[in-house]
Order: C-alpha cells, then structure tokens, then sequence
C-alpha cells in the first residue's frame, strides 16, 4: 500500500482559487509519494519555474466546489472549508485514490517562509547529494531551487548603484588578497614551519571565502556571519591585550631576558645535586655549558626580539590570533636549545632503559627475536651471565641520576608543547567562536532550524490526517559545528596512552 504525502503551504489561506504547481516525488523503496504543493501558478514569470515543477493541481474555496481535473498522472484538487484544508481528489498514477481508508493519506501544512529561510536543512545530504528518507529536507531543496530561479530573472533595474560600487570594492579587495595569498604561497617552502605563516595563509583563504560570498550571495549564510561577528571579536581581543601589554611593561623584550634568568639559575642549581659524583660532574659540565650557550644566545637575540616585539604590535593589531601566532614561535625560538638539551638526556635515558630491559631478559633466560618480532627463549653461558651481571649493575646505578636530568629537562619540554598547544587551541577556538550561531539559537530563530516539530490540526476515521509542521532549531553542538568553516582545522587531539608512553620509554615528544 503506497502512501501519500501533500505539503500544502499556508500561504494559500488568502489566495484565490486557481491552479497549483508544484513537485511530484516517489520513493518505491519506501511506497511513498510526496505531492509538494509550492503556490499558484496564475500571473508567474514563465522562468519562475512553474512549468519545471508542472502544473499538479487545483485549489477552490467551499465543499461544494469540486473542479473537475485534468487528465495527469498526478493530480491534487486542494479546498478550503472554514478554517481547514481538505483534499477533494488525489490521482496517483492515473488512478483515483481512495482517501475512507485510514492513514494511506497525510495532508502536511507548511510555511513557505520559514523552509527558505532555513539553512541547515539542506546540509545533511547524502554523498550522492540525494535526500533520500526525508521528505522534509526534500521539500526545503525544492522550495530552495525555486526561490534561487525566481532571483536569477530579476529585472536589472532592482539593482541600485549602491550595489554596483559595492560589488566593485568586493572585487578590488579579492584581487588584492589574492596577491597576498600567492606571495605567501611563494615562501611557503621557507616559512612552512612558522605558525604565523600558516596563521596568514588561512586568514588570507578565510578572507577571499567571505568576499566570494559576499558577491555571489545577496544574503549571506549564518556560516559566513558567525565568522565575521568570531573575526569583530578577535580583533578586539587583540587590541585590549596590547594596551595592557603596553601598560604593564614598556620593554617585553627584557622582560623576556629576565624570565630567561630566572629559568637559567633554577637549572643550575639543579644540575649541581651530586647523586653520583664522577658521573653526574660529566653530565652537569655537558649540560651547563648548553644552558650557558642558551642564556648567551638569549642575550645575543635581544635586538631581534625587540624586532619581533615589533612585529608583534603590528600584526597583533589583526587579533588575538596572531598574537598567539607569534607568540608561538618566538616560544620555539627561545626554547630551542632547551629542545636540545631534552634530546641529549632523553636518548642517554632511552639507550639505559632499554639497556636495563634486555639485560633483564638475560637473568630470565630470555632474548628479543628482530626477526620474527618476539622474545624467544635461549641458553646463556657463565661469562655471558657475568658480564650481562655487571653491566646491569653499573647502568642501574647510574639510573638516578641520568632519570634527575630526563626529569628535568622533560619537565621544561612539557611546558613549552603544553603553552604551543594551550596557544593554538585558544586560537582555534577564536576563529569558530559561536557567539553569533549561538544568539540565534538561543532566540530560536528560524534561520538554524534543522529539524521540524508536527502538530496534529485535524485527524477524522474516513479521511486524510491534517499535519503542520513548524521548523525548529536542533541541537547547540550540532548547530556550532555547523557553523565551523572549512578552512580552519582543528588542532589534534592529545593521545595520553602514547604520551605516557613515550614519556616512560624516553621517546621524544613532539607538539600536537
């Protein structure tokens, strides 16, 4: 038994009677047919569409008034009786369809306004770009496509010379972000590394993804807003941090030094712990002459982080962004001897724990097998016992105080990765801030509506069931997602499993 739906607008409550056009859709995977009923067709522009979506019916006011049909496969006469819509007859395939029977026919009542006026509808769409299952979505496409026909065929004279000087400035700042786009195009093999290149190049995208909007589009997407109001945000974020920076201190360089200091002289006293004496004088000497390289370097680099200071009130006027941006690599700049420092203490780290597991083996009776990838089962002699004895004493002793330097210097890897993380998920979060998606929800505008909520109008034993239906928001998260552009990609998550991992077997750790 097939079923068969008609969507009829409100709209239709103040109009004469005439004929209806509109969309005929079947599903015969699921035996439903849709009867899309879109307006009247009397007095239309023949490029509105009306003949694409074929005349389907009929609509006449009073009980009484019965038009005979036309001879289509598919046919509604629509009536109007008090206050209630009332399907006098429905064809379906040439056939008169019996409406005594309960349930085969559901009339649906729209509004019009409402379905267009919805963005999210249309963004759960199948990877063949079908609708298929929901006849609600399939109504929202096909009112969409009408509405963007009836726009294409606007007389030119609806367009004012406000509109025409705009569109010139929208194409004037396109062509300029597009150099800029392909000169950092140009050093991206250069700077590939830097976050503030990178931080540019998806500003520069984000930015040619909104004036493309703005001039293909006469209203744009909720999408697009949210970035915008996120972008206003940003900016002034940015602008509030630097005149508290400037306020606070009136040279962050040497303020940069003197945190150095400190660092630098917590180090020292900490390499000078004498857990073993001949041992940790070799290390404590090889590790402070980095730190004294390090704090050198410090000293050396302060005009260029006066450059960078620079830099940084300039392009931190853009918003916090770019800030974090920059912020993000002079961390790594400052800190990469300590990245050395770590590397040096976490390999001497991992060859004495790995030295320990498979001397280990050997008071087990046991190897590793590299080529089958498993520990096997083998016979030691006495001499290989003794030696193996005796190497696993000396690097078990001497465990301490290489741990005391891996700690240490792990500790300060940490932070650094622990503050570029923390920077680029704040950044991330600023440039998807929904602050503009999430008004509109909690206002419950039509605009985020992604699901529908029916209402039973009028359901009779003989006769179709009368449904209306009233498009609502669904879900926050669901909207916010949404609104996230595509250019901006979210930072990755941490795996804590291989983190502790790697921070137990020495490997080295890498920022996500």
């Amino acid at each position: 038994m097939e079923t068969l739906l008609v969507f009829v607008p409100c709209a239709l409550y103040n109009e004469e009677p005439g004929t209806l056009y509109g969309v005929v859709q079947e599903t015969k995977e699921e035996y439903v047919k849709c009867y899309f009923v879109i307006g009247k067709a009397e007095g239309l522009n023949e490029n509105y569409g009306v003949e694409k979506c074929n005349i389907i019916g009929y609509y006449c006011k009073g009980s009484s008034s019965i038009v005979s049909f036309k001879q289509k496969s598919d046919w509604v006469v629509l009536g109007l009786c008090g206050s209630e819509f009332i399907l006098h007859v429905i064809v379906s395939a040439g056939n008169v369809v019996d409406m005594s029977k309960p349930c085969q026919t559901v009339c649906i009542i729209y509004d019009h306004e409402k379905f267009i006026q919805s963005e999210l509808f249309l963004q759960s769409l199948e990877p063949d770009g079908s609708l298929y299952g929901d006849h609600f979505k399939m109504l929202a496409s096909n009112l969409n496509s009408v509405s963007l026909k009836n726009s294409r065929v606007r007389p030119f004279s609806s367009v004012i010379l406000k509109n025409v000087l705009s569109q010139q400035i929208i194409r004037l700042l396109l062509c300029i972000a597009n150099i800029l786009l392909n000169c950092i195009t140009f050093t991206h093999p250069v700077l590939k590394y830097t976050a503030l290149e990178l931080h540019l190049q998806t500003f520069l995208k984000s930015l040619i993804w909104i004036l493309q909007s703005a001039s293909c589009k006469k209203i744009l997407s909720v999408k697009v807003w949210n970035y915008i109001v996120a972008t206003i945000v940003d900016v002034c974020c940015g602008m509030l941090l630097l005149y508290w920076l400037t306020a606070v201190t009136s040279s962050p360089p040497q303020l940069l030094l003197e945190s150095g200091e400190v660092v630098v002289t917590t180090l020292r006293e900490l390499l000078h712990l004498k857990l073993n004496y001949a041992f940790n004088n070799m290390l404590g000497q090889f590790f402070l002459y980095h730190i004294n390289v390090w704090w050198t370097f410090l000293v050396v680099a302060k005009p260029v982080l006066e450059v960078a200071f620079h830099i940084f009130l300039c392009l931190g006027r853009l918003g916090l962004t770019f800030q974090a941006s920059i912020l993000v690599d002079l961390l790594e700049l400052v800190s990469f001897h300590i990245y050395c420092i770590y590397v040096y203490a976490a390999r001497l780290y991992s060859l004495q724990v790995s030295g320990l597991v498979a001397l280990w083996r050997l008071f087990l009776g046991r190897k590793h097998n590299p080529l089958r990838g498993r520990v096997d089962s083998c016979q030691y002699s006495s001499h290989q016992l003794f030696v193996g004895t005796l190497a696993f004493t000396i690097l078990l002793f001497l465990l301490p105080t290489t741990l005391m330097y891996y700690i240490v210097f792990t500790t300060l890897r940490l932070v650094v990765v622990g503050l570029e993380g923390l920077l680029t998920r704040v950044r991330y979060i600023l440039q998807c801030l929904p602050l503009y998606v999430s008004t509109l929800w909690l206002l419950q505008s039509t605009i985020v509506s992604s699901t529908v909520h029916l209402t039973v109008q009028c359901r009779e034993t003989q006769g179709p069931l009368l449904l209306s239906v009233q498009p609502v928001p669904g879900s926050w998260w669901n909207t916010v997602q949404y609104c996230i552009p595509e250019l901006v990609h979210s930072p990755p998550r941490v795996n804590w499993g291989n983190l502790i991992g790697n921070l137990v077997s020495g490997k080295l750790i890498y920022p996500s």
